[in-house]
């Protein structure tokens, strides 16, 4: 009976450049990867890089060698761009990936400070991962204390229901950054009230309106269309939403000059909102 090792197909990715010595030279070793891809990498780009000497791997490695990995070869692949400072460009960013590659860099002694900076390629990395996974995303960069990425990141939860946070997007982020976010909600949710307060101006009296009776039906309509927005949570309101709400309010007055102050209102209220919701952590 054949050795079941003798049966798996590793495929070799090559030796990884680094800025210094020749590739042939003995720094090279092989990393064998959870998912038996081997992959050869110059020794010194691993331990210059890590407080550690790679979680301990590379203690007693000779020059020449192979160590075992638990991690996936595009887990390992993503942490030897990061080394390297290269565009991932062929990963597909998601919180699953980013999460066992913080969780790589920090078990293998390698720091994150700097490595995910605006001016590094993982940072639109990580912030594209952020658009479409705003929770885990969000949770996972404050979990490693990543204060550009959580301010930037936290732009995509302004418009994201506190109530959809879970315990664990709680944990994850600890209570520092947890409370900062609710802090944010608040101001978000306050700006809006304040925005909102206010009705349309009345005009002056023409041949058509002017009564009191036209000037409470003006602002019966926009109260009660505050009155529903609150109702739905101001905090969560796009700026999309709150135009869909307030436009139809126009074709609900007769009076032109009514007509005018509302339209003129709600494009002030539209700008000033938009103002709000891109603010950040």
């Amino acid at each position: 009976m054949s050795d079941p090792v003798d049966s798996i197909e590793t495929q070799t990715l090559g030796v990884v450049p680094t800025s210094g010595g020749d590739q042939g030279d003995n720094g090279e070793l092989t990393v064998m990867t959870s998912d038996n891809v081997s992959i050869s990498v110059q020794k010194e780009l691993l331990l210059n890089n890590s407080n550690n000497q790679f979680g301990g791997k590379l203690t007693d490695l000779q020059a020449r060698g192979t160590i075992l990995v638990s991690e996936s070869s595009q887990t390992f692949n993503l942490l030897l761009a990061v080394l390297l400072n290269q565009d991932p460009v062929l990963h597909q960013p998601s919180p699953p990936i980013i999460s066992d590659l913080f969780s790589c860099l920090t078990k293998y002694g390698i720091s994150l400070d700097g490595r995910f900076s605006q001016q590094t390629p993982f940072y639109n990395f990580v912030l594209s991962s952020a658009a479409s996974f705003p929770l885990d995303t969000f949770a996972l960069v404050c979990k490693y204390d990543m204060e550009e990425l959580a301010s930037e990141s936290s732009r995509y939860l302004l418009t994201i229901p506190l109530t959809q946070l879970t315990d664990e997007h709680c944990a994850t982020m600890g209570p520092l950054y947890f409370r900062r976010l609710i802090l944010l909600h608040n101001t978000h949710n306050e700006g809006l009230k304040g925005l909102l307060r206010a009705p349309p101006n009345a005009h002056g009296p023409n041949g058509l309106c002017g009564a009191a009776s036209e000037e409470g039906h003006f602002n019966k309509l926009w109260n009660s269309a505050v009155g529903e927005l609150w109702w739905d949570g101001p905090g969560s309101i796009p700026v999309s939403m709150l135009q869909a709400k307030l436009e139809p309010l126009v074709d609900q007055l007769q009076c032109e000059d009514c007509r005018y102050q509302m339209r003129e209102r709600i494009q002030r209220l539209l700008v000033e909102w938009t103002t709000v919701v891109f603010a950040e952590l």
